[in-house]
């Protein structure tokens, strides 16, 4: 594999951080067949390139990678004009691909429940088996459209959609595997229902107006809510017992889910409007703050760990390490326990990557269909 640049090790960061360079042509556009991350650098960092593969993106019509998800043993990408693209996350092997809703239409974030992935795009529902691509239900839920973002969730026996009515729509699941409506419920001030989690237990909500709310799952009853002090436009994240609560009030809150009491002693302040769900990892919750970065918060004590300036997403936790995808292109290394960082990757030609809480790899893209698996001590 043929590498063009040089190799020059310098030291940006303080603390002794390590950043390693790969110094390309300006302006030159890398080819498709031309790794993502220099094998060197990979080598140097102690990283492995599982395997890198070229998607059929149409870049002739303004088609790029607009997000990545892990899903169990899958990994699936998502274009702007909505084409799915579904890969064996372990060796890149192709599982299918398809056109997953109409170009410009809007689609909610996917769901992965039992061996299958949900889409809802409008009102029409889409169940996938991910190994095949072989489309198991579509149904027109016959209601308002879903709202953008995380606004679809599932249970045992019910699934729960949140419409651009500003309602919160319940289904129940027939034999034949068809939906039927059950009930709508709205939030106490009428705003918009923003995300949505279930359990077999309860439904979580968060509205626009800044109320967290649980209810039963069977009917609109209320069990308890807790007020944010601004708006949340983040997703809702359910983790034990607990729930991570990101508000334009630049505050994240954690929030007994049984009870609805706040479960530090106050929340944690990220100085800018929260609008990414937290990531929950081991001992950290990894939070993205917009200007200020990415803040690695204690689960514990709601305080913080470290902070990468321009932080975007956490990769993949390993060792006690956390690897973060930051602007404008490197993966830098956190050592969650001292709250230091060791080291920094120049991952230039890289736009966005995945989220993977499940084992020790990396996926990362750019926008124009390379995509890469890495693997990390």
């Amino acid at each position: 594999m043929t590498i063009f640049g040089e190799w020059k090790p310098c030291c940006l960061w303080p603390a002794g951080m390590l950043v390693w360079f790969w110094m390309t042509a300006a302006g030159s556009r890398a080819a498709s067949t031309e790794p993502l991350i220099s094998p060197r650098l990979l080598s140097e960092a102690g990283l492995k390139l599982n395997w890198q593969t070229q998607l059929p993106v149409k870049t002739e019509v303004s088609e790029k990678i607009e997000r990545l998800f892990v899903f169990d043993s899958h990994l699936v990408v998502l274009t702007n004009r909505n084409y799915l693209f579904c890969r064996n996350r372990q060796d890149g092997a192709e599982r299918f691909q398809m056109q997953a809703a109409e170009e410009r239409l809007p689609m909610v974030e996917p769901l992965f429940l039992d061996n299958r992935l949900y889409f809802l795009t409008g009102s029409r529902l889409v169940v996938l088996d991910p190994v095949s691509g072989t489309v198991i239900r579509r149904q027109d839920l016959g209601e308002a459209p879903a709202s953008r973002g995380v606004c679809l969730a599932k249970n045992d026996r019910f699934m729960y959609v949140a419409g651009v009515d500003r309602r919160i729509h319940a289904y129940q699941r027939q034999e034949d595997g068809d939906y039927v409506k059950l009930f709508s419920a709205t939030a106490d001030d009428d705003s918009a229902i923003t995300s949505v989690l279930a359990t077999n237990d309860q439904v979580f909500l968060a509205a626009a107006g800044g109320a967290v709310t649980a209810m039963k799952t069977e009917e609109p009853v209320k069990l308890w809510q807790y007020n944010c002090s601004g708006a949340i436009t983040a997703a809702l994240v359910l983790d034990g017992g607990a729930i991570y609560v990101g508000g334009e009030d630049t505050k994240l809150y954690k929030i007994n889910a049984a009870t609805g009491r706040l479960m530090w002693s106050m929340p944690f302040f990220a100085g800018e409007k929260i609008r990414r769900p937290p990531v929950v990892g081991q001992r950290l919750v990894y939070l993205n703050a917009g200007r200020n970065g990415l803040y690695g918060v204690s689960k514990d004590s709601g305080q913080e760990v470290w902070n990468v300036p321009d932080g975007q997403l956490l990769l993949c936790e390993s060792q006690e390490r956390a690897y973060v995808f930051a602007q404008p292109g490197l993966i830098v290394v956190m050592n969650n326990t001292t709250g230091r960082p060791l080291y920094s990757l120049n991952a230039s030609s890289v736009r966005l990557g995945a989220v993977n809480l499940k084992d020790n790899q990396i996926y990362l893209a750019d926008e124009q269909g390379r995509v890469a698996c890495l693997s990390v001590p």
